[in-house]
């Protein structure tokens, strides 16, 4: 039986939420029914996993928005692969995607949508509505994200299905060795209580209210220990709250870490104060590794953290009620461990890696087969005409 053949097509590789959602999709798709590439227009840190792992990366280079020869490179590409499906990931890849699939003669056409986007960009929706012939299905990682689009788009809830992201919970299990180790470095106690933030350190996720949380706290006289692992344009913001030694016993910034579960085993307690996401992948890989998570009240994170049973749930840009939050975990041991213990089982139950990669496999099943998609997708709950 000849495979379909799929290609992934994606803004850039490097490690983000995103790009980790294609390269777990990639390498978890049976090969003895697809035959899957990736193909980015941007490279990163993700393109060397996937080699990694075995499969095919093509990194375009693109350098510009009008890079005609990269174009062209990547309708050649589709159409000698002869590929059947093209699956977008972000605005850029699927922007460029349409077209080169349209020359390529590529049959089918999906796309991605990760985040229900907090900043003014209506020239995308309107994008959307204009090539919505060629595109079959819009997959969202969440309700929250699905509804935000067909909203702004103005297109019909029919084209869209909503798988929600996996996560692979024995891949964040919680490492004892790591805790013990990573926190004798940071000189922890065994008995302190650790914060810890993973993602960008950009306007979106929020780090600039967490600091402003833990100083609210500082000024109070309660102190906390606070670990930031990431990267990006608020670096500075870090840096200068460490260096001033604003509120807080201990902070200390990891910058970009491969070790997310290490930094996940050592700490306690989990903040994201995001202000905007589409489904908050950092949260259930926290409650993966059985933390009770701190977040906002945002689209796709209250579907993720459940407040008050796998987590709290605070309103975006409250420093306040944050500060209050985090005080509150601090302060409570036993409520900090039913917490972790609930998200690691609403993880494991509701949004497990193969799940995810299931779902997908049946959408790329009935779209080489010219069906229409209803029903479920493996545990995924699809939204249909019907909806």
């Amino acid at each position: 039986m000849r495979r379909t053949r799929i290609c992934q097509l994606i803004t850039e590789l490097e490690l983000a939420g995103a790009e980790r959602c294609v390269y777990e999709l990639a390498r978890r798709l049976d090969r003895r029914r697809f035959d899957v590439q990736v193909v980015a227009l941007r490279g990163g840190r993700v393109a060397d996993m996937l080699t990694a792992a075995g499969v095919e990366v093509t990194v375009l280079g693109v350098r510009w928005r009008l890079d005609l020869p990269k174009f062209l490179r990547l309708v050649n590409l589709l159409r000698r692969a002869r590929v059947d499906i093209l699956h977008t990931h972000l605005f850029h890849a699927d922007l460029i995607g349409r077209a080169a699939a349209a020359l390529a003669g590529v049959p089918h056409l999906l796309h991605t949508v990760h985040v229900a986007e907090g900043r003014f960009r209506p020239w995308q929706f309107a994008y959307a509505r204009f090539f919505a012939e060629r595109c079959e299905r819009i997959v969202c990682v969440s309700e929250s994200v699905r509804d935000y689009h067909a909203r702004a788009s103005g297109l019909p809830r029919w084209r869209y299905i909503v798988i929600p992201n996996g996560t692979d919970i024995e891949s964040f299990s919680s490492d004892p060795a790591a805790r013990k180790e990573l926190r004798r470095q940071w000189r922890i106690g065994p008995r302190e209580v650790l914060l810890a933030f993973v993602g960008r350190l950009d306007h979106q996720k929020g780090i600039d209210r967490l600091l402003g949380a833990v100083s609210h706290l500082g000024a109070r006289g309660e102190h906390v220990n606070l670990v930031v692992a990431g990267d990006g344009p608020k670096r500075d913001l870090v840096e200068n709250f460490i260096r001033h030694g604003e509120g807080g016993r201990f902070a200390r910034l990891l910058g970009f870490v491969e070790d997310v579960r290490g930094v996940l085993s050592a700490a306690d307690v989990f903040v994201m104060p995001s202000r905007w996401e589409g489904f908050g992948l950092a949260a259930a890989e926290a409650m993966a590794a059985g933390l009770p998570v701190i977040a906002t009240k945002v689209p796709g994170l209250r579907e993720v953290v459940v407040d008050g049973q796998t987590g709290v749930l605070v309103a975006p840009d409250d420093v306040q009620t944050l500060a209050e939050a985090i005080l509150q975990l601090v302060g409570d041991r036993r409520e900090r461990r039913r917490l972790g213990e609930a998200g690691r089982a609403r993880v494991a139950e509701q949004f497990a890696i193969a799940s995810n990669v299931a779902a997908h496999e049946r959408l790329y099943a009935e779209v080489a087969a010219g069906g229409r998609m209803t029903g479920r997708f493996g545990s995924c709950p699809v939204q249909t005409a019907d909806a």
